[in-house]
């Protein structure tokens, strides 16, 4: 009898953006996001094209700093190789977006969204994401550090071996998620919607085990009394 092979993602070190050890700044700035337009090996700073949109936008090899593209709707946009820093992404809506080896450091993402989505490689790290829209997203090898994702909606999202350390998921949706090997130690996990389903695999740490514990009680309405 053949053993059973187990379908666990394994988890590996996230690939960081690769990128040239020099960057081209453009003399002028692009003023626009152009539809089937392609952004490539350039750092561009204080681009601003809050609430433009555009389809099929391609960004490789690209940094971005200060970036303003907040409420910027783009459909199919591809990030590949990509670090943004301190940038502005609030309230977009990028449509089944593909990001790829790409960094978002101290970002702000406050309901950002990305539904559908697949990121492969990816960091976000210290990035207030509160309200965010992942849901049904997939997500390869990517880590949420020191994030607040406050209410953020990751409702049938593919979250498996995607680590959360540090970050506040307080009133998060996580109904329906893939969470077989996720890492929440150390999360907050305040009233955050699960089903006791959701739970396989999730790894926590005892006391958020206790937590948990709690709120399934609570919601059954089981009383917990002690003498």
């Amino acid at each position: 009898m053949k053993p059973t092979r187990s379908t666990k993602p394994k988890a590996r070190p996230i690939a960081p953006p690769d990128l040239p050890p020099a960057l081209p700044t453009p003399l002028f700035s692009p003023g626009a996001l152009r539809t089937d337009e392609a952004y490539t090996e350039q750092l561009l700073a204080d681009w601003d094209v809050a609430g433009q949109s555009a389809d099929h936008v391609v960004l490789d090899a690209v940094v971005l700093e200060r970036a303003n593209l907040a409420g910027t709707v783009l459909k199919r946009p591809k990030l590949r190789d990509v670090r943004l820093v301190k940038s502005d992404l609030s309230n977009a809506t990028w449509t089944v977006a593909e990001l790829s080896r790409v960094e978002v450091l101290e970002g702000r993402l406050t309901g950002f969204k990305a539904v559908e989505g697949v990121f492969t490689d990816v960091r976000f790290v210290g990035c207030k994401a509160d309200l965010a829209q992942f849901r049904h997203a997939t997500f390869r090898d990517v880590a949420f550090t020191e994030c607040v994702l406050r209410e953020a909606d990751f409702q049938g999202a593919d979250l498996r071996s995607v680590s959360f350390r540090g970050s506040d998921l307080q009133g998060a949706n996580l109904t329906g998620a893939k969470l077989e090997q996720a890492d929440f130690r150390g999360v907050r996990l305040d009233e955050v919607s699960l089903r006791p389903e959701d739970l396989k695999g999730l790894i926590i740490d005892s006391a958020q085990a206790m937590e948990l514990a709690a709120f399934f009680a609570a919601s059954l309405g089981v009383i917990v009394a002690d003498r």
